[in-house]
């Protein structure tokens, strides 16, 4: 049995999803959504291979990608490949009088490509985050509180790029296929006025 709390925010939650069905809003995942050329945006996603990523930072980067796209692990045969560029800067945001800084921003910038089989780049973005984090004058608890500002942007960085190319994909983008060869046309054959082949008309002579 249901109590009466429960029966009510069952109802508030049906009215607030019944607006959606009707305003074209549409989930980026999910068994159900295709893009415009019918494949699976998951599928798509899952497909995606992550390139490595330099330094410490990249990897942890590299790592939360890939818990996005690839959490069963990396395709065998991948649609595409997602290469990542990272920097990472950290500077002081606030001071006191002595200018010692009492506050550090972790700026991260990520200029990401896709690329589909043939090698072309079929998408070139660009992720920014900037996180920060108090310094209390003690090294252990600040370097310990830059580890975290890191983690914090780099996941971040990893929702941004994984919601970009998700909504990439679900305009309608499709792997490149190798293109069919057309059918060669053969020539046409020569036919004497009384309708004969020409060839057949020189073997009688």
């Amino acid at each position: 049995m249901w109590s009466r709390r429960q029966v009510l925010w069952a109802l508030v939650l049906a009215g607030a999803a019944a607006p959606l069905a009707g305003c074209g809003f549409r989930p980026l995942h999910g068994s159900a959504n295709t893009n415009a050329v019918g494949l699976s945006v998951d599928h798509q996603m899952a497909s995606i291979a992550v390139s490595p990523i330099e330094n410490r930072d990249g990897q942890q980067l590299h790592n939360a990608l890939r818990d996005r796209f690839n959490p069963l692990g990396q395709p065998a045969y991948a649609s595409y490949w997602l290469d990542v560029s990272l920097t990472t800067r950290t500077y002081g945001a606030l001071a006191r009088r002595g200018l010692s800084a009492t506050r550090r921003n972790v700026e991260m910038n990520a200029f990401y490509a896709l690329r589909d089989t043939a090698g072309r780049i079929v998408l070139r973005e660009r992720a920014e985050i900037v996180t920060g984090f108090d310094e209390f004058d003690d090294p252990l608890n600040d370097l310990s509180s830059l580890n975290d500002a890191v983690r914090r942007t780099t996941l971040q960085i990893a929702d941004q790029i994984h919601t970009r190319v998700a909504v990439f994909l679900t305009e309608g983008t499709a792997p490149d296929m190798p293109a069919a060869k057309p059918a060669e046309k053969e020539p046409p054959t020569a036919v004497t006025p009384t309708g004969e082949p020409i060839g057949a008309w020189a073997r009688k002579r």
